[in-house]
């Protein structure tokens, strides 16, 4: 994960480059109240600048170091941190410290040819360096390596292996491991379905903060899977995941408003969380707001504002949203209609 106290202290590089003998960063190294120095936040620019010295000294002992400012980097142009947004830059940097063998970037090198993220779609480079990463255990792209199967013609995926996996990482504390080992016993992939174990796996990643896993564990509640239901408890799952920005959450916490589930009924509410979700690109978000400006609900009515939403839902293939443009496009036409009989 990018760690933005990276950016922040470019004293963290300027110490490992003057390790590596870089002249200039010797001399600051050596500076009274360099310690102040370490601490001291920057612009981000000058983290950049000391990150590309790092980055590019690939010899003997230093390489290490190299690699991963290497990784950073390419974090940087990912996410146009004190850098210009740059794809191509990123997947460079990425593949630089991937060729190194440094796990981490083996993994977004992975991302970027799985994605097509600065570099053309290929799922077998993807695969290539998924699997060159999950040999360290780095347990991202155990999963990634996993999911990816399904993707690629003529690889089976093998769900009981896949589950393998996941309950060796969650034994281990993993959250992300446990919200998945959740999943194949919630859907019976590789296990029985079994929901008590599911809700168990849930709630442990939940406990960790994983916003997936806060949603899965309201949707137990809400449904009673695993556990006796509880909509008052699953609100308080979708909330917080909601306030930490998970769109599933907030459009789940949108139909609780909408419904008076577990929570008293409140349209504006519900209009609020379904357009946090709606904005992130969320689906049903988009159509149930959609469905709140063709009705007036919570909002002041607006066929424009409703065929906009479920134009965007039905570009993912909500099946639903088409048809809710069907009734908006008569509605619209009707007005239409309306205004020139008045003129």
């Amino acid at each position: 994960m990018l760690d933005r106290n990276d950016f922040k202290i470019p004293g963290k590089w300027v110490r490992e480059a003057a390790m590596c003998g870089d002249a200039e960063a010797l001399k600051l190294s050596f500076l009274p109240g360099f310690d102040e120095y370490c601490i001291t936040r920057c612009p981000l620019e000058e983290s950049i600048k000391w990150l590309k010295k790092a980055a590019n000294m690939e010899v003997g002992e230093s390489l290490f170091i190299a690699v991963e400012a290497q990784c950073v980097l390419g974090s940087c142009y990912s996410e146009g941190y004190g850098v210009p947004q740059d794809a191509k830059e990123a997947a460079m940097w990425y593949l630089r410290a991937a060729v190194h063998g440094y796990a981490e970037a083996q993994f977004k090198t992975g991302n970027c040819f799985a994605s097509g993220v600065g570099v053309p779609v290929h799922y077998g480079m993807a695969l290539k360096w998924y699997r060159n990463a999950a040999k360290q255990e780095y347990t991202d792209a155990e999963f990634a390596l996993e999911w990816s199967f399904e993707k690629i013609e003529g690889v089976p995926w093998n769900h009981t292996h896949s589950a393998g996996r996941y309950r060796r990482a969650a034994e281990q504390g993993d959250a992300v491991a446990q919200n998945n080992f959740a999943g194949c016993y919630m859907r019976g992939l590789g296990v029985a379905p079994d929901f008590a174990e599911a809700f168990k796996w849930c709630r442990k990643a939940a406990g960790q903060g994983l916003v997936e896993a806060q949603t899965n564990l309201g949707i137990c509640y809400f449904f009673g899977h695993g556990v006796p239901q509880n909509r008052k408890a699953a609100i308080k799952w979708f909330r917080k995941a909601a306030e930490r920005g998970f769109p599933e959450a907030q459009s789940n916490l949108g139909w609780c408003f909408d419904n008076g589930w577990g929570v008293r009924k409140n349209k504006e509410q519900a209009v609020k969380w379904y357009q946090c979700a709606a904005e992130q690109g969320h689906a049903v978000g988009q159509y149930n707001l959609g469905s709140c400006y063709e009705d007036g609900d919570g909002i002041a009515k607006d066929c424009a504002e409703a065929m906009k939403w479920f134009q965007k839902a039905a570009g993912q293939g909500y099946a639903s949203a088409e048809k809710g443009i069907e009734r908006v496009a008569k509605k619209l036409e009707t007005e239409g209609s309306n205004l020139d009989h008045k003129s």
